[in-house]
């Protein structure tokens, strides 16, 4: 296999598992619909048992490996290519914000680099999540996948709006997405770097669909109520 098929087969197993989890989200969305109005709990503990929900009631090939890492969803899976099986750990992140324009992560959360412009200065942050996650004699590939509860709260009653589920690119693929801070997907984080305070970025859903459309999906709450 050259690199060419070589690249092409991971974004191939970064769109199948994008598809994976945009199914599982819209099967699940009466029940989401209906979990977020009634929940008291905090939206963003909401929001993780809705994707975690979703996920486990759509089912998947799994692996029995455990991951570790600083997100709420975790898991190795197996995805299936036309002519091979490819071993995933696929890492899904899940916020509840009134905002749909941007998704914040830590430098935990992603395999690229971040490089970009704070305070006037360029920036490269590499990301904490390996490419491939070597364990137990195996070498998955990682997956990173934001899904983002987008709600309004009028009347008091919050209210799914829409969905975006955005499959971050692997680094593999940092020179198409983020090469320079110039052509970034890249908005700066919620934090001050220059204070020593973690470093968070954020994810910029419109800059990564200028790229590459199908990595972000948008499902529409409102077509259950029709």
């Amino acid at each position: 296999m050259d690199m060419s098929d070589e690249l092409s087969d991971l974004e191939e197993v970064e769109k199948l598992c994008q598809r994976l989890v945009v199914r599982a989200i819209y099967d699940y969305l009466p029940n989401a619909l209906k979990i977020f109005s009634e929940e008291t709990d905090n939206v963003a503990d909401v929001a993780e048992d809705l994707t975690r929900e979703a996920l486990d009631k759509l089912g998947m090939s799994r692996i029995n490996l455990r991951l570790y890492g600083k997100i709420d969803y975790k898991q190795a899976i197996v995805i299936f290519l036309t002519e091979r099986e490819v071993e995933v750990a696929l890492f899904i992140d899940s916020k509840a914000e009134k905002d749909d324009n941007t998704a914040t992560l830590q430098m935990s959360q992603t395999t690229m680099e971040v490089r970009q412009k704070r305070a006037g200065q360029d920036v490269g942050i590499k990301g904490e999540l390996p490419i491939l996650v070597e364990k137990s004699g195996k070498a998955l590939q990682t997956v990173t996948i934001i899904v983002k509860y987008v709600y309004d709260d009028a009347n008091q009653i919050k209210n799914l709006v829409k969905i975006v589920v955005a499959c971050i690119p692997s680094g593999v693929f940092q020179d198409k997405y983020n090469p320079n801070p110039e052509k970034s997907i890249w908005l700066a984080g919620r934090n001050a770097y220059s204070l020593g305070e973690d470093f968070r970025v954020r994810l910029a859903f419109k800059k990564l669909a200028d790229v590459s459309s199908w990595r972000v999906r948008i499902i529409d709450a409102n077509i259950t109520k029709t």
